[in-house]
């Protein structure tokens, strides 16, 4: 009973640490040099997109040292690819190496609107410095971030986009949790979303992203995909 009671109140902690609002003079500060003093969540501007009540709109950082609102400023509107990863784990999952080459494809179809995003699992190690370097290293090209931010709320962000088909979250280790083996993308203008396997070939990732464009009609009824609408 005890164990039980103390992991709902570590859950309730993360929680309120996720979702707490920016102050004014919060907003006004240069952004943290290493990501983890970020503000969690900016509940000062609400998220006004048709699909905003899918998504958390908490606070991150780029590799380039940008601070930004992950719904506001980096999802809505937008075509976009995004995957987890960390500098750590690159060797095992090699995933960032196959997205340059999505990218190059992109740029060479017309997909050169979409935006990539990877997601650090390791907030504490994969600062905005360190991550930069790694973007160098690979050969990120323009249009590519990489995101860090405090841990609980990058928890939460990586729970949300990569949950289980029962709408329910799954924290890190669980048999659920498939954030370092999957890619999402989508097109948040039009409410569309899909995943595939991040060990799928570049040539069949660039080509899924053709099927979600706005400027192409498709067969058939369409479905939203994405996150569950959060809970109120």
């Amino acid at each position: 009973m005890h164990s039980r009671r103390n992991l709902l109140t570590r859950f309730t902690e993360r929680t309120a640490a996720a979702i707490r609002g920016v102050s004014q003079d919060e907003s006004n500060q240069a952004p943290p040099v290493d990501g983890r003093n970020a503000a969690p969540c900016d509940c000062s501007h609400p998220r006004n997109g048709p699909y905003a009540h899918h998504f958390l709109n908490v606070v991150v950082q780029t590799h380039q040292g940008e601070r930004a609102l992950f719904y506001d400023d980096l999802l809505k509107g937008k075509m976009v690819m995004i995957n987890c990863m960390s500098v750590k784990d690159e060797a095992v999952f090699q995933t960032t190496s196959k997205l340059v080459k999505v990218q190059r494809l992109l740029r060479e179809g017309p997909g050169r609107d979409v935006l990539i995003y990877s997601i650090t699992v390791d907030p504490e190690h994969d600062t905005p410095r360190v991550l930069k370097a790694f973007a160098d290293k690979h050969g990120a090209g323009p249009g590519w971030k990489f995101l860090t931010g405090e841990p609980a709320a990058m928890q939460h962000l990586r729970n949300r986009l990569f949950t289980s088909a029962d709408g329910h979250d799954h924290g890190e280790g669980s048999a659920q949790d498939c954030s370092l083996a999957m890619i999402r993308y989508g097109n948040e203008a039009v409410g569309l979303w899909g995943a595939v396997p991040a060990r799928t070939d570049p040539e069949l990732i660039a080509m899924r992203l053709s099927w979600i464009r706005s400027d192409q009609s498709a067969a058939g009824t369409l479905r939203r995909g994405g996150p569950p609408p959060l809970s109120s």
